[in-house]
């Protein structure tokens, strides 16, 4: 049984990225969209982990037992997860409405764009550097500043396509990226921050430049991209090894750890990042331990955002994350430094904690809602780049929504997108102030994804998707 559980996660995947590409060209979708980075790790973090783990028993720290029930029943979720959620991300919610606005912004040549990014960077290292060092105060600035530093590279990123074969602004844009990453490995090693601004810069880049490509092109050159990327990242992955205190290294550390790496590490970091940190299994073994050897935590998710906003100094006993409760439930070792390791319970894995029949759906439909919304608003905004960046400043949080922790995570999609919009509105008084920018004509509101243009609602037709 586990075997077939695992060609059908193999022939789930082919059916997301062909849905995906399909949703595009029929022009319903952006292909680079939250949607779409959504469901990219939730192929990475709940069907590929699977696979490796049933088809070639690569469970990591937590196994699950039955090996017969559970990955069928594991299935079923997947199937209902993934409907549910495209039905919520297709229907057409009143608060849609609302995103639809449009209006004047600033913009600027390509060198104007270059200053902002710079100040972008520099609000960046204040957050991730120095204001990280206030007591309270710390924890949110550092969550901030992964999205004002996406929000530089995509800067970079947008000076960069407006005159895309100037070699001296394409050193200069990647410098900036560069320098944004580098903020971001300050006493950090994960992986998040980095794509996020990684995909930051290809977010404006894909929005101020490729969108503009016959599909064909488009699709070609972001495969392209995404090589290169994948590239990057298994270097990145490969660089971590769990009995480092990876999580507390500087910049010298860092750099030391990428030089080290051997052919065998590369390998390592590839087959790691298809395992998804091995989610999918450790959601299987969700869905066999609690509601029988552990009670279940009712709507845990909820709740766990709920608190977010409150140190946990000041409320000790707070709701903790599933993925530290598992590493006892699941008697793993502790690894890494301190109490920092955790596992990833992966999204149906919360679902089975959290009461399955009522969290499932509720899961399901909040996050197709919650993308829908950020998606609506980017596509009625093209010509708005103070709207667009921040739209695609968590896309690395956005990634990890499938891995567990997806509460955690929509704190600081949230803290990034508005966060990251406000530094940048602050950013671009002060390059406007100095004339490198300017206000740009209001431009009525129109949706550059309607295929029909005689079609006054341009909701999804459900019959055609």
């Amino acid at each position: 049984m586990r075997f077939l559980i695992a060609f059908y996660c193999a022939c789930l995947t082919i059916w997301i990225c062909y849905r995906i590409v399909r949703l595009s060209l029929q022009g319903r979708v952006e292909l680079l969209s939250l949607h779409s980075m959504f469901l990219a790790g939730f192929i990475i973090f709940q069907l590929t982990s699977s696979v490796l783990g049933l088809g070639f028993s690569l469970y990591g720290d937590i196994e699950p037992s039955n090996l017969t029930t559970i990955p069928l029943l594991f299935a079923v979720y997947v199937t209902i997860f993934l409907i549910i959620f495209e039905w919520s991300y297709r229907r057409e919610w009143g608060i849609l409405r609302r995103m639809r606005l449009s209006g004047a912004d600033w913009d600027g040549d390509a060198y104007g764009w270059i200053i902002l990014g710079i100040v972008m960077v520099f609000f960046g290292f204040l957050l991730k550097v120095v204001f990280v060092m206030i007591p309270l105060v710390g924890i949110i600035s550092s969550q901030m500043a992964g999205g004002v530093l996406a929000i530089a590279a995509g800067c970079a990123g947008w000076a960069w396509a407006k005159d895309f074969r100037n070699p001296g602004l394409a050193a200069i844009a990647i410098s900036i990226v560069i320098a944004a990453s580098m903020i971001m490995m300050y006493r950090s090693f994960g992986r998040r921050p980095m794509v996020g601004v990684v995909l930051g810069f290809s977010w404006a880049i894909y929005y101020a430049y490729w969108r503009g490509f016959p599909k064909p092109l488009m699709l070609r050159r972001l495969f392209i991209a995404g090589i290169i990327a994948s590239l990057v990242l298994t270097l990145y992955t490969a660089t971590r090894k769990s009995a480092d205190q990876f999580e507390k290294r500087g910049f010298t550390d860092a750099i030391r750890a990428i030089t080290e790496v051997n052919m065998d590490d590369l390998t390592s970091g590839y087959v790691a990042i298809l395992s998804g940190q091995n989610s999918g299994p450790i959601s299987m073994w969700a869905l066999e331990t609690y509601g029988s050897a552990y009670p279940y935590n009712f709507l845990h998710q909820v709740k766990f955002l709920a608190t977010m906003p409150v140190p946990r100094i000041l409320w000790p006993d707070k709701p903790n994350s599933l993925a530290k409760e598992m590493v006892y439930h699941g008697f793993v070792r502790n690894k890494g430094s301190g109490n920092v390791y955790n596992v990833g319970p992966g999204i149906i894995g919360h679902a089975a904690y959290d009461f399955p029949f009522i969290a499932l759906p509720l899961y399901a439909i909040g996050l197709g809602w919650m993308l829908r919304i950020v998606d609506e608003r980017t596509r009625w905004s093209l010509h708005r780049p103070f709207v667009i960046l921040p739209c695609g400043a968590a896309l690395g949080h956005t990634m990890a929504l499938a891995r567990g922790e997806t509460a955690l995570f929509v704190w600081e999609i949230m803290l990034a997108i508005i966060g990251g919009y406000f530094v940048m509105r602050i950013a671009g008084k002060f390059v406007s102030g100095v004339g490198f920018m300017w206000k740009t004509d209001e431009v009525p509101p129109y949706d550059p994804l309607a295929w029909d243009e005689d079609e006054e609602d341009y909701s999804y037709d459900e019959s055609t998707t």
